[in-house]
């Protein structure tokens, strides 16, 4: 499983974004939460198998509706990008 967390510039939450890559497709899910703890919701999430941008990259959007651009941190990359 990959994983990759930030915060959203929309909403201000923090945001968390695990994933596993199948042969097929890219599932996994999103998680968001306040600072105060007020919110806290997710969802799940499926991509073609060839999402991936060059760098391993995924874009998806936070609960909220901002798109986000995750690289797994299991590899010991981080990175947000507004797309």
């Amino acid at each position: 499983m990959d994983y990759f967390w930030t915060d959203c510039p929309r909403c201000g939450c923090q945001v968390s974004i695990n994933y596993i890559r199948h042969p097929a497709r890219i599932t996994g899910s999103v998680r968001r939460w306040s600072s105060d703890r007020s919110v806290n919701d997710g969802r799940a999430f499926e991509l073609p198998g060839d999402a991936a941008g060059p760098d391993g990259s995924i874009a998806v959007s936070c609960v909220c509706g901002q798109e986000l651009r995750a690289v797994s941190q299991a590899q010991g990359e981080r990175a947000l990008a507004d797309i």
